[in-house]
């Protein structure tokens, strides 16, 4: 899939855009293909480093809120379908939607309300 991602802390040259491996989803998971994502407050203290803390693992995909559309179902998820269109924000300690996919829990995303406009 294709990403936006840092390799280091730094400033906004550390960012990168290349093809990094699709997400899977784990038991109680589902995979969300990402249609909108927003520059959130928190993404340039995260890519920085320092007092916001040190990241252990690179690279590492900025990011925390999206909406999407559910195209894969981990174990055990039965609240969603694929092709349900959904909209969240990750989890404490999870990034990841500066990219097309990711892997989120089931119990934090919700369905869009069928009278929202198409992305």
């Amino acid at each position: 899939m294709k990403a936006s991602y840092i390799e280091s802390h730094g400033g906004p040259e550390v960012m990168q855009y290349g093809d990094l491996p699709d997400p899977v989803a784990g038991p109680g998971e589902v995979i969300v293909d990402i249609h909108a994502a927003t520059v959130n407050a928190a993404d340039p203290k995260v890519r920085a480093g320092g007092t916001y803390g040190e990241l252990d693992s690179f690279p590492y995909i900025l990011g925390r809120d999206f909406s999407g559309v559910v195209s894969a179902l981990g174990e055990g998820v039965t609240d969603f379908a694929v092709g349900d269109a959904v909209f969240g924000v990750c989890d404490r300690g999870q990034e990841g939607t500066y990219a097309e996919k990711i892997a989120m829990k089931a119990s934090i995303i919700a369905k869009k309300p069928d009278d929202c406009e198409p992305y």
